[in-house]
């Protein structure tokens, strides 16, 4: 008996401490006090990928300041698939808390204003650039990364780094139970595919926008337009848009523009420019 309270009181120290580290950490971060706030974005920009892939691509992850972590869900396996994406939340357990708050500490990431690496570019080709923004007190701070994960060698120490940090939050994002996440502002992409849908999958609705195409705000490449709605608007927006799917063409004054839909996170400005395809 006297071994088994010996036991569960270092359990109960070592539990402490990890607290103790934690509130730390999160002051020598400077971390926001809001606890629905972005902690850290994680998008892929660029690549060898169609222009309909890029528009349509939202964030890898995005982790809340209260451990919430919202990540792209299964993808239903029929063509064409449903427009509105489907994305899941879990929440990090405390642990694994902890060693988010060590990653972005041994990485300085406080202290990085807008920095890039693309090393990996002299021997890997075609590959996304991974850019990960870190959000404290002080605003937004963020690196880029060309190829991230892939294997390659580079001379900056905090690319490994980098690259563990996102690969062990996708595989949470992977392995642990879910539920949906329920955005309450959205952010809707316009523009003229460059691959028509065949015949056989040809969807012509009516145009589902409270403004029209010209009047959407105007992205630099491409010639997609885009356009956010919060709370009601948002649902209506969505209501009308599930009625279609990734083949669907919307017409407005004589044209069919697709459209890819996907919910705005915390810390996103919206109709942010998108990346120039690489």
């Amino acid at each position: 008996m006297r071994r088994l309270l010996t036991t569960a009181a270092a359990v109960c120290l070592l539990l402490a401490a990890c607290g103790q580290g934690t509130a730390d950490l999160a002051s020598a971060l400077k971390l926001n006090d809001d606890p629905g706030s972005a902690l850290l974005i994680v998008r892929d920009e660029g690549g060898f990928v169609p222009v309909d892939f890029q528009v349509r691509q939202g964030p890898r992850l995005v982790l809340l300041q209260d451990g919430t972590l919202i990540t792209p869900g299964p993808q239903i396996d029929i063509f064409p698939g449903p427009l509105v994406p489907n994305y899941q939340q879990t929440r990090l357990d405390e642990e694994m808390r902890l060693f988010v708050l060590e990653e972005l500490d041994a990485l300085d990431f406080d202290a990085i204003g807008n920095e890039s690496n693309d090393e990996a570019a002299n021997s890997v080709a075609d590959a996304p650039t991974t850019v990960t923004t870190f959000f404290n007190q002080d605003g937004t701070h963020t690196l880029s990364v060309y190829a991230l994960g892939l294997g390659t060698q580079v001379d900056d120490g905090r690319v490994p780094i980098l690259a563990n940090l996102v690969q062990r939050l996708s595989d949470v994002g992977f392995s642990q139970a879910s539920e949906p996440y329920v955005a309450d502002s959205i952010q809707v992409m316009a523009g003229v595919s460059e691959f028509p849908a065949d015949p056989q999958f040809a969807n012509v609705r009516a145009w589902p926008l409270p403004v029209s195409f010209d009047q959407m705000k105007q992205n630099t490449g491409f010639g997609w337009r885009c356009d956010a709605y919060k709370a009601e608007i948002a649902s209506g927006v969505l209501a009308e848009l599930g009625q279609g799917n990734q083949a669907t063409t919307w017409e407005e004054s004589g044209t069919e523009y697709s459209m890819a839909v996907r919910p705005l996170f915390p810390g996103e400005e919206p109709c942010a420019q998108m990346a120039t395809a690489g």
